[in-house]
């Protein structure tokens, strides 16, 4: 029964952002329900880096959390390094993505970005991708290393962030290619922070590039051509999503199995400090 912590976590911090951010009508009505919805978001999860400490304490046994999780702000030029480690391959992986279309005539026009689009692909990057990070590289893939394993919580980690990724507006023919897709992303995110012993930045470095220069991209930088077949953009035409694209899944299944092939020659998922049999476990 050690799970039922990890489930109901977010079962109490998520209402308590609803009802937090629900209690600003008593200051003003004029605040629109998707704002509101934002603002119980962004709470939840500021109730979240405020539990986190006690859970690490509590759950853990460790007074180390930032450190374990992956964020040691130690050593600031290392982390550093392996941020833009992580954006530097996002941008090699997006840049042959479109030399590939472009070589097949799939691009109409390069255009010049907005300023404003900049500002929002780096708010993305520090944002939500942090904060995605935080929560799946960070904090639940500890909880399944605790509670399944290194093995099986590599995996059990990947799938339940592709399936936090559900969307109930699209067909299930196109949601599968998405969600193989979201795994498979998943799993390249988590092997990466194993090889990097068990540091986050390199994730959030990856993550947040592939998230804001593709973007850019959708912001009207590359206009694509309507003869490019849809499954090299996305699960459908009315998707335009690469995660989700033959090429993006065949891309991400070679890294999988180079990342694997590293991961087996470089060591162990050696930051993680929940408990130390788990370091004997190679996936």
């Amino acid at each position: 029964m050690r799970w039922i912590p990890t489930f109901t976590l977010f079962i109490f911090l998520y209402p308590a952002g609803w009802l937090i951010s629900h209690s600003l009508y008593l200051f003003s009505k004029d605040i629109s329900s998707n704002n509101l919805s934002i603002i119980g978001t962004i709470i939840t999860f500021f109730l979240f880096l405020i539990v986190l400490p006690s859970w690490g304490r509590s759950r853990w046994n460790t007074n180390q959390l930032w450190s374990d999780i992956g964020l040691d702000f130690k050593d600031r030029f290392k982390a550093l390094k392996e941020f833009f480690h992580g954006l530097f391959w996002s941008f090699c992986l997006l840049l042959l993505f479109f030399l590939f279309t472009f070589v097949c005539g799939w691009i109409d026009a390069i255009n010049y970005i907005k300023f404003s689009a900049i500002l929002n692909a780096i708010f993305l990057i520090f944002s939500i991708v942090f904060a995605e990070e935080l929560i799946f590289r960070g904090w639940l893939m500890e909880e399944m290393v605790f509670l399944f394993g290194l093995k099986r919580g590599i995996i059990f980690q990947s799938a339940i962030f592709s399936i936090a990724h559900y969307r109930s507006d699209i067909a299930l023919i196109e949601l599968i290619p998405f969600l193989i897709g979201l795994f498979l992303f998943g799993l390249v995110l988590t092997l990466r922070r194993t090889i990097d012993k068990g540091a986050l930045w390199g994730c959030i470095g990856f993550h947040g590039g592939l998230v804001g220069i593709w973007y850019l991209f959708d912001s009207g930088l590359v206009s694509f051509s309507n003869s490019i077949p849809y499954y090299f953009l996305g699960p459908s035409k009315e998707m335009i999503n690469p995660i989700g694209s033959i090429l993006g899944i065949a891309i991400l299944l070679i890294i999988v199995f180079f990342q694997r092939r590293v991961f087996a020659r470089t060591g162990r998922f050696l930051a993680s400090t929940v408990s130390a049999s788990f370091r004997e476990e190679i996936p």
